[in-house]
């Protein structure tokens, strides 16, 4: 068996960098909670995925498939870090402090699942509405508590341990793993099967 590296292909490289972005890009704005710009997202990820398959899995010849399974999960999976860690990377960078008080709580009825709750804050006389994210529940009433609130208004706000160095380190972590595996993808040497003629002088 030789080894040799497939042969350098930056079109499909290209396509499968722009097609796992395209979550990625989906997750980091999941958390602006506005519908109009997730939506078109959501289904540009799905259109997206055929491509990234595609381009993924013909960069090799077809008995080097190994990279199709890894390559669904990275891209399935890279929502997630860069919802988590991508808003937390944002308020990093463009968050404030404030302290506030619980002044009342809403409920909003769902028709396709459980009811959700939000906060009206009262943050040293700055009014703000606040919704719970990663599973957590509306504080009571007149309870104070900090806030990171996104100064651009762009983003939801968080409470403060959610936006971390290491949620940060989630958001950069999962760049650097798509980009580690396409990498691999077009660096690993290709087995290939040596010729006839060879095996029988061997």
């Amino acid at each position: 068996m030789t080894r040799t590296r497939p042969p350098f292909q930056p079109k499909k490289l290209l396509l499968a960098t722009v097609s796992v972005a395209v979550p990625t890009l989906t997750g980091f704005l999941s958390s602006t909670g506005r519908v109009g710009v997730i939506l078109p997202l959501a289904f540009l990820s799905m259109a997206a995925l055929p491509f990234y398959i595609a381009s993924v899995g013909n960069y090799r010849p077809k008995g080097e498939r190994w990279m199709l399974l890894p390559a669904l999960a990275l891209f399935i999976g890279s929502v997630f870090p860069a919802g988590i860690g991508g808003h937390s990377l944002w308020l990093t960078a463009f968050g404030e402090t404030l302290h506030c008080r619980v002044d009342n709580i809403e409920r909003h009825s769902s028709s396709r699942g459980s009811d959700s709750f939000s906060a009206d804050l009262d943050c040293g006389g700055r009014k703000l509405t606040f919704f719970p994210t990663n599973f957590r529940s509306v504080k009571p009433i007149n309870t104070e508590f900090d806030v990171v609130v996104d100064k651009t208004g762009f983003f939801s706000s968080l409470e403060p341990d959610q936006v971390s160095w290491w949620h940060n380190l989630l958001f950069l972590t999962g760049l650097l793993i798509n980009g580690l595996f396409i990498f691999l993808v077009a660096w690993l040497p290709v087995r290939e099967p040596l010729p006839l003629v060879a095996e029988r002088a061997e």
